[in-house]
């Protein structure tokens, strides 16, 4: 079985406008490249388990 014109057309497509929908997120501050460092409200250390450490425990 071959690749189809069509199909092939068809995910290149898809694919772009997901590009292309991920760098309007970006530029739109709706999305972050990496999750932000969580700090503990307590102490100010960063968080790097669920829990602080040294508040918990």
């Amino acid at each position: 079985m071959s690749l189809q014109p069509h199909l092939a057309l068809f995910v290149i497509v898809t694919c772009g406008v997901g590009y292309l929908m991920a760098l309007a997120g970006l530029q739109k501050s709706a999305l972050e490249w990496r999750r932000r460092h969580r700090i503990c409200p307590s102490c100010g250390r960063p968080i790097q388990a669920r829990v602080c450490k040294s508040c918990a425990g």
